[in-house]
Order: C-alpha cells, then sequence, then structure tokens
C-alpha cells in the first residue's frame, strides 16, 4: 500500500487453549450448533408438559401410558444432547483446533486500522475488512470477531495494552456498533 494511516491500536495476541475452546463455543452459540439453544429449551420444557398433561393420573390404562412418558423421557434426553453431548463434541473440535492455530500463528500481532485488522505472524498476514466480518462478541474475557462459520479472531482483554485500554474498547464497541453482542457465557 502506498499510504497506510497509523493503527488505532497494535497488540501482540497470547491465546490460551481454554480461550480459545471459549471463543469457539461462543461462535458456535451466535451462529453454529448451540444457536438453536432457546428454542431446544422452549421445546423440551413443552414436551414435559404435554407429556405430564396427557398422562391422566389414575385414570390412565397400559396403552395410553407410553405416549406420554415418551414425551416426559424426551424432554430430559434433548437437554442433555444440547447441554452436555453437543458442547463437549464441540470443546474436543475446538482443542483440535488450537492445534493448528498454534501453529500457524506463532506469536501473532493485531494491528487495528480503521476499517480492517491486520494480523501478521512468522508465517502470514492477514487483511480482515470489519464490513465482511459477520459480528462480534464481548465476554468479560474476551472480544471475539466472527470472520465466518470457520474463521475467528479472538482478542484477549488482557492482551490489550493499558495505555490503550480505553481507546481500543470504545473502538471495538463503535465499529461493531450494530453487530456486537454482549454475553456473560456460551449458554445465553
Amino acid at each position: 500500500m502506498a499510504y497506510q494511516n497509523t493503527p488505532k491500536a497494535d497488540m501482540v495476541i497470547d491465546l490460551t487453549p481454554e480461550e480459545y475452546v471459549e471463543a469457539s463455543l461462543l461462535a458456535e452459540r451466535q451462529g453454529g450448533y448451540l444457536q438453536p439453544l432457546p428454542f431446544v429449551v422452549l421445546v423440551a420444557a413443552g414436551l414435559l408438559f404435554f407429556g405430564l398433561r396427557m398422562l391422566n393420573w389414575f385414570q390412565s390404562n397400559y396403552h395410553s401410558v407410553f405416549f406420554p412418558l415418551f414425551l416426559c423421557v424426551c424432554c430430559p434426553i434433548l437437554l442433555v444432547i444440547y447441554f452436555y453431548i453437543l458442547p463437549a463434541a464441540l470443546k474436543r473440535r475446538a482443542a483440535k483446533s488450537y492445534r493448528t492455530y498454534q501453529t500457524l500463528m506463532q506469536n501473532p500481532t493485531i494491528q487495528l486500522y480503521a476499517d480492517y485488522a491486520l494480523t501478521e505472524t512468522h508465517n502470514l498476514t492477514l487483511n480482515d475488512s470489519y464490513a465482511r466480518m459477520a459480528g462480534c462478541i464481548e465476554t468479560p474475557r474476551l472480544f471475539v470477531l466472527i470472520k465466518d462459520r470457520e474463521r475467528l479472531l479472538v482478542i484477549p482483554k488482557r492482551c490489550i495494552p493499558q495505555e490503550q485500554w480505553d481507546q481500543v474498547i470504545s473502538f471495538i464497541r463503535l465499529v461493531f456498533a450494530r453487530r456486537r453482542k454482549v454475553m456473560k457465557s456460551w449458554i445465553f
């Protein structure tokens, strides 16, 4: 580039495996397998309600009890799948992806410019426009910039230099004003 402005922020990212897994779960909650989680909770509650309602306590025979009991059993099965089995599988996948991330992104430096983020490592240089990013998730520990279904830009808040803390936080919040979600954890 012939002319390039000075970056708004320049930081070295040291991402831990736990932070990477948390960011992956947040991205899956935003637009992946865990996105229908609130709907699944409502469906499970509805199955339990209708199963108990159809049971007709003290007025049933063997044949009329099976379907209501089946509905009541589907409730915890659905919740176990979405709250335990699926997140565990996603955590294992994220742990494998972290090894690839660690190999490719050795000591990455992120520079935040007005229109894009520039990520530089020894192996590669990535130039990501904010306009093409799907969104931003802010947690108490992280900023997760979602590029697409497979690519994330994770910025731990502990890596932001103290002298630029307020400036960087307000800049990211301003850039992603309409596409920013604040989440306390990956569930809700």
